[in-house]
C-alpha cells in the first residue's frame, strides 16, 4: 500500500510544479518575442529569434533605474524595521511582566485580522496631515505596522522553546539585557528571523495597491507601478510588459531560491516535539 501512495505523491508534486513553472516559462518566452510574432504566430509559439533588446527597451521604457532603487529603498526600510521592532517586542512578551501585557497582546491579535482595506482611507489622511505624502515613508512605514503583529506571533513561538535557563545563566553572570537578546535569543530564532525577511521582502516588493495609492508622483514610484507604462488606452505591448514583469520577478526569485531552506526549516521548526 506505501507503493502506490507514494507514487501518487510524487505524481501530485509534479503536477503542482508544472503548474507553478509553466506560467513563468510562458512569460519568459512571451519577454523575447515581438508583436509581430505574436500575432503572426500566436502566443503559444516557441520564438525562433529570441528578443533581448526587449530588456533593455522595458529598462528605459519604464523608467526602471529610479523605480528599482525606490522598490530597494523601500524594502530594506521595510524589512530592516520589521526585524527590530518585532524581535523587540516579542523578547519583552515572553520575558517580561508589565502594566497592559494582555492588551498589547490583544493588539497584536486584532493586527492580524483586520483587512488592510479597511484602514486605507484613514491611512491616507493620516499620512496626508503628518505631510509624508510626496515621500516613500507613507508605504515602508505602513508595511512595518502592518507586518509587525504576524512577525511578533510568530518569533514568540520560537522564543517561547528556548529554555529560560539560558537566559536566567546570562543575567546571574551580568549580561546586559541588549547582550543576552543579541548574543543568546537572535542566534537561535535565526531560521524565524530569515523567515520574516523573505516573506516580509516579498510582500513589500510586489506591493501595488499601497503604493499606486501613496506614491503620487513619479521620482519615488516602484516597480509595479512601473508596468503601467506599458499599457496604452486601446492595446497593451505584450513583450516589453512580460520583460518589465520578468525584470520585476527576479529579485524576488533570486532570494527565495537562496533563503528557501532556511525559511523552510524557519516555519517548521518546532512543528514536532521530541
Amino acid at each position: 500500500m506505501k507503493k502506490p501512495r507514494l507514487i501518487g505523491a510524487y505524481v501530485f508534486l509534479i503536477i503542482s510544479c508544472l503548474f507553478t513553472i509553466f506560467p513563468m516559462l510562458f512569460l519568459l518566452v512571451l519577454s523575447l518575442r515581438t508583436k509581430v510574432d505574436i500575432i503572426r504566430e500566436g502566443v503559444l509559439n516557441i520564438p525562433t529569434n529570441l528578443h533581448f533588446e526587449n530588456y533593455v527597451k522595458a529598462w528605459e521604457t519604464g523608467h526602471f533605474s529610479t523605480y528599482f532603487s525606490n522598490s530597494i529603498i523601500i524594502s530594506v526600510i521595510s524589512v530592516a524595521g520589521v526585524l527590530v521592532c518585532a524581535t523587540l517586542i516579542a523578547y519583552a512578551m515572553v520575558y517580561y511582566e508589565f502594566m497592559g501585557k494582555g492588551l498589547v497582546n490583544s493588539l497584536i491579535l486584532i493586527g492580524l485580522i483586520i483587512p488592510f482595506e479597511i484602514v486605507i482611507i484613514p491611512l491616507f489622511y493620516n499620512m496626508k496631515f503628518m505631510g509624508l505624502l510626496g515621500t516613500r515613508a507613507p508605504v515602508y512605514l505602513t508595511h512595518i505596522a502592518l507586518n509587525i503583529p504576524f512577525s511578533v506571533f510568530l518569533l514568540k513561538g520560537f522564543i517561547k522553546d528556548i529554555p529560560g535557563s539560558l537566559v536566567e545563566s546570562a543575567r546571574i553572570d551580568g549580561a546586559p539585557e541588549l547582550t543576552v537578546l543579541c548574543k543568546i535569543i537572535v542566534p537561535v530564532i535565526m531560521p524565524a528571523l530569515v523567515s520574516i525577511i523573505i516573506l516580509i521582502f516579498m510582500w513589500t516588493w510586489n506591493d501595488f495597491m499601497l503604493s499606486n495609492i501613496m506614491l503620487g508622483e513619479d521620482r519615488i514610484r516602484t516597480l509595479p507601478l512601473g508596468l503601467s507604462f506599458f499599457k496604452g488606452k486601446f492595446t497593451r505591448d505584450i513583450p516589453l510588459t512580460s520583460a518589465a514583469s520578468t525584470i520585476i520577478m527576479t529579485p524576488v526569485l533570486l532570494v527565495y531560491l537562496v533563503f528557501q531552506k532556511y525559511m523552510i526549516k524557519g516555519l517548521t521548526m518546532g512543528a514536532v516535539k521530541e
